[in-house]
């Protein structure tokens, strides 16, 4: 009696909570809405600002802007959302960018991507994530005198900043 009386009374395993998280990363800020829906599985959306400003100087195409939206999955190792995860993301966005000769346009922009990183809890109440990964940036824009597209592989880094409610 005296044994299932301590068992019961054991404290559960924290797990992670609703957030709502700022997403910075190599050219994408965005506030998001995080959902536990597994054990060791949350689910975010996000409105994102989007840029590919440092592609010129990898080559890889021009500089465009604009805003978005994005979503991502994050699997925790641990059950409490510290320590190791991943997390595969897709982001859309509506863009502008413009040609060496100066000509504007306007198109759509997408990046699909994984990082890998560490997962800290700050305060009670803020969690820190640091990850790094690879990503595929793709754009189309259409400007009067032709098209501007690229797809490229890039680095991935995301600094994530979550508010437990």
């Amino acid at each position: 009696m005296a044994l299932s009386l301590l068992a019961s009374t054991a404290v559960a395993e924290p797990r992670p909570a609703q957030q709502i998280q700022i997403d910075l990363g190599i050219a994408v800020a965005g506030l998001g809405l995080e959902s536990p829906v597994a054990s060791h599985l949350a689910l975010q959306m996000e409105a994102i600002g989007f840029s590919t400003f440092y592609l010129p100087l990898a080559g890889g195409g021009v500089a465009t802007w604009g805003a978005g939206a994005g979503v991502r999955g994050t699997w925790f190792a641990e059950r409490d959302g510290r320590g190791l995860f991943v997390t595969p993301f897709f982001r859309l966005a509506h863009v502008g960018g413009e040609k060496e000769t100066g000509e504007r346009g306007h198109g759509v922009a997408t990046a699909a991507g994984i990082t890998v990183g560490q997962a800290f809890r700050a305060t009670p109440s803020i969690d820190l994530r640091f990850g790094f990964g690879a990503q595929l940036v793709h754009y189309d824009i259409r400007t009067a005198g032709g098209t501007l597209r690229a797809t490229t592989p890039f680095l991935a880094f995301d600094l994530v900043i979550g508010f437990r409610r």
